[in-house]
């Protein structure tokens, strides 16, 4: 069901830059392309590129039949081709031992547990904005792969590492994401370029040495009921399994949420009133002395999060066939690639009124008829649904407010072209934005903030 049509919507800046999809993504996100061309065809449809044969599947509840059949539909990352990136962590695993590394790590992860990661994320985010120039142009996916990298150390791992490795990650995470995408759509035909391997290995080599920092100075919880704890000690035998999902924690929590806040910190630029209405939610949420900082109590903050998902999120998640099998009613032969087209139904017009607007406020809890995250899938489908996600569900959104209460966001510059990358996660490159500090500062916890936020237009 859509929401209802509103009168009104936010203005834009006028320094907005031009962002440019490349044709596969076009292809991907655009409902014309996917949602009505899939819907006219049916609900499964066979596309041809190249040598390549694909099925796009356009019906929601086949959507998640196939992301939940696991024993038809072979996750990506379990593919031979990234073995060597995988390595033995979860997500390389498959069956009986997949499903034991993930309940070892389920109650360090789950959301009753995580009643202080608000706090804590609040804390370091102020700590990791110290390093965020303040007086140039700063490249905005950079700086916030390497803001969540920290958080997703201290915060979620319980450990700590220097500046200088967070900033070599934050440079490897889009060779790291572009190599992932090469190796597993090039393995019918095992040729990448060599100094794409090259660097590929380079930025593996990275990821490895930041994962073994984090590994060896990981600062167990007192009952030792931490995620890295309970890794560690499920794995005294094999303590390189362990540092394996150290890595694929470090790494997924980085891509998939560096993204989000790139895209954010994009959209914050052109709709300056909603960064308004997001500090002052700021200044009274993370402002107090309180212990506990509940998304639940930034309800702006998160609607904003969950539009700069369906606009900007992982535009399809892919599956390959372990044997012939049947899609509906379409027949679809063993190893070829079935793809789920998230962007597109997420842009779908008779899901969402004003599909291509960006309107973080069709999310609001007045909003009628109420939307439902559960829609937007971002953290996947099926038993390969993201361990982290109550984790990411409190982390991205309080170092959203956080960023937003201390730092002024502006485009740098009018006329800037941003090329969307078609990696793991879709990221704007080439976005540039001054993060000025904000002023007046922001009220010490337990006063009353100095400004209020610039009303967006309702009906």
């Amino acid at each position: 069901m859509t929401e209802e049509p509103r009168p009104g919507k936010c203005p834009v800046s006028h320094r907005e830059p031009r962002v440019a999809h490349s044709r596969s993504l076009r292809f991907w996100l655009g409902p014309a392309n996917i949602a009505v061309r899939l819907g006219q065809a049916g609900p499964v449809a066979r596309t041809k590129v190249g040598p390549a044969v694909a099925f796009q599947i356009n019906d929601p509840s086949l959507l998640r039949k196939v992301g939940s059949a696991e024993d038809t539909f072979q996750i990506w990352s379990t593919d031979l081709s990234l073995r060597d990136f995988a390595g033995k962590g979860f997500p390389g695993t498959e069956g009986r031992a997949h499903r034991d590394r993930r309940a070892l790590m389920k109650p360090a992860l789950a959301a009753p547990r995580l009643t202080a990661l608000g706090r804590s994320v609040r804390d370091s985010t102020d700590g990791l904005l110290a390093a965020l120039p303040a007086d140039h142009p700063v490249d905005i996916p950079f700086e916030m792969s390497r803001l969540v990298a920290g958080l997703v150390v201290e915060t979620v791992l319980n450990s700590h590492a220097s500046p200088d490795m967070l900033a070599e990650l934050a440079r490897a995470r889009p060779v790291l994401s572009a190599g992932v995408c090469w190796k597993y759509a090039l393995s019918p035909w095992p040729w990448v370029p060599k100094p794409r391997q090259r660097a590929f290995r380079r930025a593996l080599a990275t990821l490895n040495d930041v994962a073994q920092e984090v590994y060896a100075r990981h600062r167990p919880d007192a009952d030792g009921n931490d995620v890295v704890s309970l890794l560690k000690h499920a794995s005294d035998d094999r303590p390189e399994a362990a540092l394996h999902d150290v890595r694929a924690l470090l790494f997924a929590g980085i891509e998939s949420t560096a993204s989000t806040l790139a895209w954010a910190c994009y959209e914050l630029g052109r709709h300056p009133d909603h960064q308004a209405a997001i500090r002052a939610e700021a200044d009274t949420v993370l402002g107090t002395p309180a212990d506990t900082i509940r998304p639940d109590l930034m309800p702006r903050t998160v609607g904003f999060v969950r539009e700069v998902t369906r606009l900007h999120g992982i535009p399809f998640l892919v599956r390959r066939t372990r044997h012939a099998t049947h899609v509906g009613d379409q027949p679809v032969p063993a190893g070829v690639l079935v793809t789920l087209p998230l962007g597109a139904l997420r842009r779908d017009p008779a899901r969402y009124a004003r599909p291509e607007e960006f309107d973080p406020l069709r999310w609001s809890p007045d909003a009628r008829p109420p939307l439902s995250p559960a829609a937007l899938l971002p953290y996947g489908v099926g038993p390969r649904y993201c361990p982290g996600a109550a984790a990411a569900d409190i982390l991205t959104p309080v170092a959203l407010a956080s960023l937003v209460r201390s730092r002024t966001l502006r485009t740098a510059s009018t006329g800037r072209t941003i090329r969307v990358s078609l990696d793991l996660a879709p990221v704007p490159k080439g976005l540039t934005m001054v993060a000025a500090p904000r002023e007046p500062h922001p009220p010490a916890p337990g006063e009353p903030h100095p400004e209020k936020a610039a009303p967006v237009r309702r009906p």
